[in-house]
């Protein structure tokens, strides 16, 4: 009876790592695509579509290490960036790693690629790095706290740990 009851619970914890690995793996996929909903929405200056994409109470800090609380301030910081500064920019997001500190918290960072064009239509790019919290909300991957780094020109990013 205790070799049966052994193996029981042995199979349970199998089948209950196999269902955490595959939960993981579809976070994972949606996390990712909450990345690109980020940089595709930043590309269009799409401010509202990138605040959605925060929890009501995040933080953001962005490259000029002004921190932004809320997902209405948040929103309001994006339609200032998106129409003056970086208006007609292109950005690309790429993560590096994803840590879930629970199963529905992660930490993400990664590198972000930017594309402005200079008074003589030449492209000038600059790299940043980012860090990211987040947590799901019914389903739904969210920033709570979202910092951006600009390097400094002629800085590489640092390479992805092995």
């Amino acid at each position: 009876m205790k070799a049966f009851r052994a193996v029981g619970i042995a199979v349970l914890a199998v089948f209950s790592m196999g269902r955490t690995i595959a939960a993981q793996e579809k976070a994972e996929d949606l996390i990712h695509a909450a990345l690109q909903t980020y940089a595709s929405s930043w590309n269009s200056g799409d401010a509202h579509a990138i605040a959605e994409l925060f929890t009501t109470d995040a933080d953001y800090t962005g490259y000029g290490s002004v921190m932004t609380r809320g997902r209405a301030d948040i929103q309001a910081r994006y339609e200032s960036l998106l129409a003056g500064a970086f208006a007609g920019t292109q950005l690309t997001a790429a993560m590096s790693s994803l840590r879930f500190v629970k199963p529905d918290v992660a930490i993400v960072d990664g590198t972000l690629d930017l594309v402005a064009r200079a008074a003589n239509g030449a492209p000038q790019a600059s790299k940043g790095l980012f860090v990211a919290i987040m947590t799901s909300d019914g389903g739904e991957w969210k920033f709570t706290a979202f910092w951006t780094k600009r390097l400094e020109p002629g800085a590489a990013a640092p390479s992805p740990p092995r």
